[in-house]
């Protein structure tokens, strides 16, 4: 708990933030009590909460008070919270710095190192006579114009937060809230946090680095006078048409004549992020770089063109339908090497996945799998709806990935569950990570009411690949409200619920042993699905363990763009890779993401199933198989 007490203070909300200004007061173990009992007097007095934990046994104590910064009046309180600290530490014979934290509070030095301190500017004077090395911190030389830092002379983020206008940082609050613990510095490669600061240990591609550069865009931005949330707004009235001849002008000027404009910088690190949304749950302070960095997309592209790709991505999910159909020649395109160096080099996109040739709804006809309509699931009885489920589609498994959505639709009709699939809508996933926030809405809008029609039946909702799906409980709820969104649920998670039906089936299945590869997404936002699967597997006699591995560096269509397919594979490479290419691991590897298993193909040119295409064929070997034709 002492642990995470930092993020767990740094995450609290309100505008008033836990901070580090009076921590690491230590005095003797005896005198203890009687100085917490003082110190909580004073803060009292002042009115203000605080969160305290440290190490009891020696007398360390940490504590936060909770200030916001940005307010001029409460500024002042720094001082004289301090000053009493500072007087109640010497009076219980301790020390204001047990462990760290003495430059900041310099000033106070002389008083507590006392005869000592003379000693200490010597030593200071012999190493760094000219006052170069931290001047003001801990110790000064004897030279004239060397002072101590001054606790309430120092300056702070809250003085510069202030410059941002309110409405415009609760509108970021995400990378307002920012304290810097530097979380996001993880080293770990079987860890999910941040895949793009450990492929290229830079800070700007770290979640601290780009909260920092957002606030410093935000500020330069209220001192121009320009308020992005305005801007925002205009943006999303603009016809295309309208704007962009300002975007071409404002795209040469900065390319031939040096125009300054800082949101550039931060552009730089944002195409860099891989929207795996780690941060989100793996920072303390719940950071969450998407969040905020789709924010800055649509407001950079109303000032600059865009890049083809991102055209290409945003319009994937209305152009597939249409490419299925006839899916020979877009396959060609992507097989073609001119065309396979043109994307590449003048669209951005590389490496681009090939249409499924199987028809799902062909499939479905022949295997009288009903579309999940209101003329349809009205004729259910009671009966049947208990042991109903409705499959939402999305655009990666459907169409890239059609025999995955025909296995997991065998799979359930073999436990004895009756299948239905939701007609496919655009689920806007693409548009939202891409900026274009105001489409994204629009898909989202048209999405949920289709899936509400439907809900009204009382049939539960599952979706396949865990990105697409975990969008309607974060970015939907986000966007529309908690209450007006449909729940739909990871595969794993309604199946877990069926556990005892499943068992009920008493289905003699040979045992066998695997190990999971969990998508980012779904280990950082639905932790508890990683055991669903190990439940369902055990429903059904088998194991299955969780493989330590971080992130496989594809996210959704980033290993794909041109710009990102050497850090895509520098990432792939951290932990995938080993895992993958390990003999023992041959023929038991399973991975839940399309993303994950898109990747190992790519770069490892292997075929990984899904664990519900592991049961399927565990199924399938207790059972005659059925002759299913997919031509």
């Amino acid at each position: 708990m002492r642990k995470k007490a930092v993020g767990l203070l740094g995450n609290t909300a309100g505008e008033r933030r836990p901070i580090p200004f009076v921590e690491d007061a230590a005095v003797p173990p005896e005198n203890l009590a009687d100085f917490i009992a003082e110190f909580r007097q004073v803060l009292d007095e002042h009115g203000l909460e605080y969160g305290m934990f440290g190490h009891v046994d020696v007398g360390v104590l940490h504590v936060r008070p909770a200030l916001d910064m940005k307010d001029p009046e409460q500024e002042p309180l720094i001082r004289r919270i301090t000053d009493e600290v500072v007087r109640l530490t010497r009076k219980y014979k301790g020390l204001l710095w047990g462990e760290h934290g003495k430059g900041v509070r310099s000033e106070y030095a002389p008083e507590f190192f006392g005869p000592l301190y003379p000693s200490l500017q010597r030593i200071k004077a012999a190493f760094d006579p000219r006052n170069q090395l931290n001047p003001g911190k801990i110790a000064t030389p004897a030279i004239d114009g060397a002072e101590l830092l001054k606790i309430d002379g120092v300056p702070t983020r809250g003085q510069q937060d202030r410059q941002v206008p309110s409405p415009v940082r609760e509108a970021y609050d995400s990378a307002m809230s920012c304290n810097g613990n530097g979380a996001c510095y993880n080293y770990d490669p079987y860890d999910a946090m941040c895949p793009s600061w450990k492929a290229t240990r830079q800070r700007i591609h770290s979640p601290k680095g780009r909260a920092s550069l957002t606030r410093e865009w935000l500020r330069q931005l209220a001192v121009r006078g320009v308020d992005p949330l305005t801007e925002s707004e205009h943006v999303r009235k603009t016809p295309f048409v309208a704007s962009f001849f300002p975007r071409l002008k404002n795209t040469l000027g900065k390319r031939w004549f040096g125009q300054e404009d800082f949101s550039h910088e931060l552009q730089t690190a944002m195409a860099g992020c891989l929207a795996c949304k780690s941060c989100v749950s793996q920072c303390p302070i719940k950071v969450n770089v998407p969040d905020f960095r789709s924010r800055f997309m649509e407001l950079y592209y109303s000032r600059y063109l865009r890049p083809g790709k991102d055209y290409l991505i945003g319009a994937l999910e209305y152009l597939i339908p249409y490419l299925a159909k006839w899916p020979a020649p877009y396959n060609w395109a992507m097989r073609n090497p001119m065309l396979r160096s043109f994307l590449r080099k003048r669209v951005g996109m590389v490496d681009s996945p090939e249409i499924c040739r199987k028809n799902l709804a062909r499939q479905l006809a022949q295997w009288g799998v009903d579309w999940a309509i209101p003329d349809t699931l009205g004729k259910l009885t009671p009966a049947q709806r208990a042991r109903s489920v409705i499959l939402v589609q999305d655009a990666f498994t459907s169409y890239f990935e059609s025999q995955l959505v025909m296995d997991i639709i065998e799979l359930l009709r073999e436990l004895d569950f009756q299948v239905f699939v939701a007609p496919f809508r655009p689920n806007g996933k693409p548009l939202q990570v891409h900026g274009f926030l105001k489409a994204f809405e629009s898909a989202a809008r048209r999405n949920t009411r289709m899936l509400k029609t439907l809900e009204a039946f009382e049939i539960p909702f599952i979706g396949v690949d865990p990105s697409m799906t975990l969008t309607y409980r974060q970015e939907y709820t986000k966007l529309l409200g908690g209450n007006n969104v449909p729940q739909v649920l990871l595969i794993q998670e309604w199946l877990a619920q069926q556990t005892e039906h499943i068992k009920a089936r008493n289905l003699d299945l040979p045992s066998g042993a695997y190990k999971l590869l969990a998508h980012c997404t779904e280990k950082t936002s639905a932790a508890g699905s990683i055991r669903d699967w190990q439940t369902i597997f055990s429903a059904l006699g088998q194991t299955l363990t969780q493989e330590s591995v971080g992130c496989c560096g594809m996210a959704g269509t980033y290993g794909h763009e041109t710009n990102n397919r050497s850090t895509s594979r520098q990432i792939y490479q951290l932990s995938w890779s080993e895992v993958v290419n390990n003999p023992e691991n041959a023929g038991n590897l399973t991975a839940t993401g399309y993303s994950c298993r898109s990747q190992v193909k790519r770069f490892d040119s292997q075929q990984i199933p899904h664990p519900a295409q592991i049961l399927l064929a565990k199924v399938q070997s207790a059972a005659p198989a059925v002759p299913v034709d997919v031509t």
